[in-house]
């Protein structure tokens, strides 16, 4: 069984969809600073990434369902992770970007910024574990 991260979160000025995963990200649509936070989102993202990679050896979990914007941006971070490690690129914050560049967001490319910041604070933290 995976481990979803059930969160949701739309910008009260514009209505995008991201994360606010620190205090200082703004809505990646409009700009707007907004209040909530999502204080633990990386390390629920961190504890679901560690426990699909120990239980089957990769990031990407092999049955997903999406049931919130949590879910949606876990997905694309894992399968980013993984994609990482199957190639000989040292460099994550590089890799990351032009993986991101190349997605196709459709009328959500706006989110490609949240998502990038995102997937590169979850590596962080991943690559910090694995070190020690």
């Amino acid at each position: 069984m995976s481990f979803h991260i059930m969160y949701d979160h739309q910008c009260k000025n514009c209505e995008a969809y991201y994360i606010p995963y620190d205090e200082d990200v703004v809505c990646p649509n409009c700009g707007a600073h907004e209040e909530e936070v999502a204080d633990n989102i990386v390390s629920t993202l961190v504890s679901s990434a560690n426990y699909q990679k120990k239980m089957f050896g990769i990031y990407t979990p092999i049955a997903w369902w999406i049931g919130s914007l949590g879910d949606h941006i876990a997905l694309l971070i894992f399968q980013c992770l993984d994609a990482y490690e199957a190639q000989a690129e040292k460099n994550f914050t590089e890799f990351a970007q032009i993986y991101f560049d190349k997605a196709k967001w459709g009328n959500q490319l706006y989110m490609k910024s949240n998502v990038y910041g995102l997937t590169c604070k979850v590596f962080e933290v991943l690559d910090s574990k694995k070190s020690v």
